[in-house]
């Protein structure tokens, strides 16, 4: 194959892998900031005034939960804990079964899988809003049902779209091209916020997931199209035969070097955001009492900074340095997390949190890609143990 081909054919899978990435953390956006809310049982009347979408259909079984329970609050952030973590806990069990598939079928197969398995999700989150006159419980275990889904598809995506962009793009590109992935994630968080109520305040409560699963088939035909190629559904030449082989071999992979350590430190900081997403909001609600919007605007400064970190820091840290971007971006993070609690507003939150989104994204931008480098023969390996690191944090 010619250098410009090639050229062109690895920008083309870059662009379909971070389409599919953000529509992924859009997905992600317009469900989860319902769920605290949801939780606290708030009237259905309350629910329709603010355009919460798939929320009606939530609220009258954690209504009746939170009259019933007497540890109020504790008992409902439980809830909370445990509606979260579906995806988290779908996404760490299925990440195994994608290093195997892509091991065997090629990156380029399984992340088609993993786009379709997310279209789905989006299709049932939609059935789940038009079932708002439904009795509570079955709107809620429909939603859990689209969690689920949801993991197992972000799973196989992320683990399919890593091991692609690190085997598709020169060495030299690849720093900086991972970086520019995992921005997308915080792009998709962005977008998710104001895309969720603008689409449900112009049409229908299931009109997000509608225009969602729409643009994942588009994304899906565009896979089709443009991924169709040989370079793209190259099997590994270390096929794993089970699941429990595909363990072992990201188990050996960690052991190597500082592959362990860097392992660590994304487990460490992304359980301090983790940690944040089902507490910090109750927290503001007693502290602060504010206006609605200060409460979901909240986390915007963290993914802002792990936007511009994510994005900026790829090819720095090959310059500079894996080992030292990452420290810098980990302090940051442990220095953010300590400032959180002594914040006495709301708009003084804004600061801690953004260097605590800039020091995730740091410290993600600079291991990711360096240990996706470093391991060339293993990507599939890694990017499995990569995606099942971050899941075992938010599960936790």
């Amino acid at each position: 194959m010619k250098e410009g081909e090639a050229s062109t054919n690895g920008a083309l899978a870059f662009a379909l892998i971070y389409f599919t990435f953000f529509l992924d953390n859009v997905l992600l956006t317009v469900v989860v900031p319902i769920i605290p809310d949801w939780v606290r049982g708030e009237s259905l009347e309350l629910w329709t005034t603010h355009d919460a979408p798939l929320a009606v259909l939530l609220n009258s079984t954690v209504h009746n939960i939170n009259t019933e329970d007497t540890q109020g609050i504790g008992g409902s952030q439980a809830v909370v804990g445990l509606v979260l973590g579906a995806k988290a806990a779908s996404q760490l069990v299925t990440a195994p079964f994608a290093g195997v598939a892509v091991c065997k079928h090629g990156p380029a197969k399984v992340l088609r899988a993993g786009t379709l398995v997310l279209a789905g999700a989006a299709t049932v989150f939609m059935a789940c809003s038009r079932r708002a006159g439904a009795a509570g419980a079955a709107g809620a275990w429909c939603a859990c049902a689209g969690r689920a889904a949801h993991g197992a598809g972000a799973a196989l995506a992320g683990v399919a779209g890593l091991a692609l962009a690190a085997a598709a793009l020169p060495a030299h590109q690849r720093h900086r091209a991972i970086g520019l992935l995992l921005g997308a994630v915080a792009l998709g968080v962005l977008i998710g916020y104001p895309f969720g109520g603008a689409a449900y305040a112009l049409w229908s409560r299931g009109a997000p997931f509608l225009l969602l699963s729409a643009a994942l088939l588009a994304d899906l035909l565009m896979q089709y199209v443009f991924l169709d190629k040989e370079e793209f559904n190259q099997i590994s030449t270390e096929r794993s035969d089970s699941t429990k082989n595909e363990l072992w071999g990201a188990l050996r992979v960690a052991k190597r070097e500082s592959t362990g350590a860097c392992v660590g430190a994304i487990l460490l900081t992304t359980s301090v955001m983790a940690s944040l997403e089902p507490c910090l909001p109750l927290w503001i609600m007693k502290k602060f009492h504010p206006q609605r919007w200060q409460t979901g605007a909240v986390f915007i400064p963290d993914s802002v900074g792990y936007l511009l970190a994510a994005s900026c820091l790829g090819g720095v840290a090959r310059r500079l340095g894996a080992e030292r971007v990452a420290i810098t971006g980990q302090v940051a993070v442990g220095l953010a997390a300590l400032a959180v609690p002594h914040a006495t507003s709301v708009s003084r939150l804004a600061l801690p949190h953004a260097a605590l989104g800039g020091g995730l994204g740091a410290t993600d931008a600079a291991l990711v890609a360096a240990l996706l480098a470093r391991h060339t023969r293993r990507l599939p390996h890694l990017a499995a143990l990569l995606q099942a690191t971050s899941s075992v944090a938010y599960a936790l």
